[in-house]
């Protein structure tokens, strides 16, 4: 049943979209190492999703790290469950930035299993919207074996414009506001600590399909359970369909109502990065503890999907009220700080071993350039000592002028006289 609104004088009344139709909605929660986290998955179909790259851990050398287990828990839009599929593939987009969190989305692969298929939409157009919902999906641990149970979805129309405040506390957010969108609203949790909803859906009554996904938060405060205010900035998923379909090697459907629509097809395509800092505590990831940890997340460095090395948390933090800025290192800070200082050192000696590998070939050369022109002289000296007829003074009557058979006769008068040929030449010796 729609909600209505009350209506002005002369208004007629309008029809809007309840939020319960989002039990329509197939979702998905990401889950690490057996853990549920507060990351859901934007199903594209019953083989793939997009989730945020921040949810993600990552390996040495930037691809996703899948050691971690990952798993997909689908859900039929209630509380029944589709069961828990492994995660095989994830690709995080190419120029996912972990400082700023531009280009935050990855996509997963798994395989639902069965032979039933089924598809998702993604809500391409905002212009075809209505309103919007702020969806989360969240899962229970039963404990032992079991399969954890789903909760019932929460979700809440989009209330009130806060673009303004949203760009002043974000340059990213002003700088790329049409694949961006923020909001002020969260839910409160028993802690009293706030937790964003995790995915946006684009309304257009009677449909409505997802369209985004959370990407972190600007925190006014000192975390999400200390705060005056918070901006939540979700990821517009329709700049990264080609990329995806690219990705996936399959197909992505849209949502639209106008036909005339033309989405964006470049599969290259990248937000702009700012210069700026955020106004506040940075926080993106996995909020479930809703204390995240600040440990960074690495720069992806290909579209690479598989590795088992050594990972990051799955959470991260960004401090904006210093002048340092998170490191993009893969791994956790000390013993990233081990690795790097003796990977340093490693790289020290094999420089200096080049360089003392260099400096003997040199001594080398030139200990055979010595002999060889030690050897010359002599043979030099027979020659001249041969041609004057005088061997304690032979050598000082030529001087050589030029390269080659051009030598010059000394007469002991400060000049010289006409060039003569010297048997330098007929000797065959390189100059």
């Amino acid at each position: 049943m729609g909600e209505t609104s009350v209506p002005a004088a002369g208004q007629q009344l309008v029809k809007r979209l309840a939020t319960t139709a989002i039990t329509g909605q197939k979702g998905a929660v990401l889950f690490a190492n057996g853990k549920p986290t507060s990351c859901e998955v934007a199903l594209v179909s019953n083989l793939i999703g997009y989730v945020a790259a921040n949810c993600l851990s990552y390996s040495a050398d930037g691809t996703v790290d899948m050691s971690q287990n990952y798993q997909v828990m689908l859900s039929d839009g209630t509380t029944t469950s589709l069961g828990m599929f492994g995660v095989y593939s994830a690709t995080a987009h190419f120029k996912y930035d972990p400082t700023t969190f531009a280009n935050n989305v990855a996509l997963l692969k798994f395989n639902s299993g069965g032979t039933r298929q089924w598809k998702n939409y993604i809500g391409a157009n905002r212009a075809d919207w209505t309103s919007k919902f702020y969806v989360s999906r969240g899962v229970a641990n039963t404990g032992g074996s079991a399969m954890p149970a789903w909760q019932p979805a929460q979700a809440v129309v989009e209330a009130g414009d806060v673009t303004s405040q949203c760009a002043a506390a974000s340059p990213l957010f002003a700088s790329n506001m049409n694949d961006l969108l923020c909001t002020t609203q969260v839910i409160t949790t028993s802690s009293s600590c706030a937790l964003p909803y995790s995915t946006i859906y684009g309304v257009r009554d009677p449909n409505l399909a997802v369209a985004g996904l959370y990407s972190h938060s600007v925190i006014i405060g000192d975390s999400l359970c200390k705060y005056t205010q918070i901006y939540n900035y979700y990821t517009l998923l329709t700049s990264y369909l080609e990329w995806g379909g690219n990705v996936a090697k399959s197909t992505i459907y849209l949502f639209v109502a106008d036909v005339n629509y033309v989405n964006n097809n470049n599969p290259n395509f990248s937000m702009v990065v700012p210069s700026g800092k955020p106004s506040g505590l940075v926080v993106g990831g996995d909020l479930s503890g809703n204390s995240p940890k600040p440990i960074p997340t690495p720069t992806p460095t290909s579209s690479s999907t598989t590795s088992t090395t050594t990972s990051t948390s799955t959470s991260t933090t960004t401090s904006t009220s210093s002048s340092t800025s998170p490191s993009s290192s893969p791994t956790g800070t000390s013993t990233n700080s081990g690795q790097n200082t003796e990977k340093k050192g490693i790289n020290i000696g094999i420089i200096l071993l080049i360089v003392g590998l260099v400096l003997l070939v040199i001594a080398i050369i030139a200990y055979l350039l010595y002999r060889r022109y030690k050897k010359r002289k002599e043979q030099n000296q027979g020659d001249l000592m041969s041609m004057n007829g005088d061997g304690n003074n032979g050598h000082q009557d030529f001087i050589r002028m030029s390269r080659g058979s051009n030598m010059a006769a000394h007469n002991g008068q400060g000049h010289l006289n006409v060039p003569i040929n010297v048997p330098y030449e007929r000797k065959g010796y390189e100059y």
